[in-house]
């Protein structure tokens, strides 16, 4: 019994906290990032949730001090917003760095 009372004590505390991570990580974006206008080099449809929400992986490069630097990941998008992340299309992202971007879609 006092096995089951610590695991969904410690599965309430790990999900808060998961939740809780998205927040920071979302804020830290939101505050440290800069705005960059990058292209689509590669999109590809990874799967779909019952909400609606389309996963993709990507592949972005956008030119820096003269060089090309590019930027590889997965996201969940809303499924109006998909049709906007297409390969060749330019986007606006704020990025903080390769692990920590967020795409920016007009409201």
């Amino acid at each position: 019994m006092v096995f089951v009372v610590v695991l969904s004590v410690a599965m309430a505390v790990g999900a808060i906290g998961y939740i809780a991570s998205l927040f920071v990580r979302d804020h830290k974006i939101d505050t440290r990032g800069r705005d960059i206008r990058v292209l689509v080099e590669d999109v590809r449809h990874v799967g779909t949730n019952d909400s609606g929400s389309v996963t993709i992986a990507y592949r972005l490069s956008w030119n820096e001090g003269g060089e090309a630097r590019y930027v590889e990941g997965r996201e969940t998008l809303l499924a109006r917003r998909v049709p906007q992340v297409r390969k060749g299309c330019e986007v606006d992202i704020r990025y903080l760095d390769d692990d920590h971007l967020s795409f920016v879609f007009d409201a």
